[in-house]
């Protein structure tokens, strides 16, 4: 099953099934992390942006000898930027593959719309873009700063 099938073919796999509420309960799955994941990609969002204003803040707010040079304090934010962007564009990526699985499975229940879920790929293409750049000017600023 792990063969990659045209999609008229998995559609009419899918319609031989026997069973039509198996069918729907795999649509409903894939519904349901749908939204799951769209609320944890903005999730995400708020917690980088959280931490990253926060550590951006006390840099700047604090110019206090700390011990070690101060840009030490930049490297978590850009790890971490760097770490979600590759992670979110690379997440984007597989989109595709959920939403062919949910059109298959709505034309084999005889649904005539589907709903459009490459909104999850371009919320973590746009965030996953959003993170390297700011990942690349914190780099810039340390560069610069030195």
């Amino acid at each position: 099953m792990s063969e990659k099938l045209p999609h008229d073919e998995l559609v009419n796999r899918l319609r031989e099934h026997p069973s039509p509420d198996l069918l729907w309960k795999q649509y409903e799955l894939h519904l349901d992390l749908f939204k799951h994941y769209l609320e944890l990609a903005l999730r995400f969002n708020i917690f980088y942006y959280a931490v990253t204003g926060a550590v951006l803040s006390f840099y700047f707010s604090n110019t206090a000898n700390l011990g070690v040079p101060r840009q030490l304090l930049l490297v978590f934010p850009v790890v971490m930027s760097l770490g979600f962007g590759g992670f979110f564009i690379y997440a984007a990526s597989l989109v595709k593959v959920t939403r062919e699985e949910i059109m298959a499975l709505g034309e084999a229940l005889g649904f005539l719309t589907f709903p459009e879920i490459r909104v999850l790929a371009v919320l973590l293409r746009l965030s996953g873009g959003m993170f390297t750049i700011v990942a690349l000017c914190i780099i810039a600023f340390i560069c610069h700063a030195k």
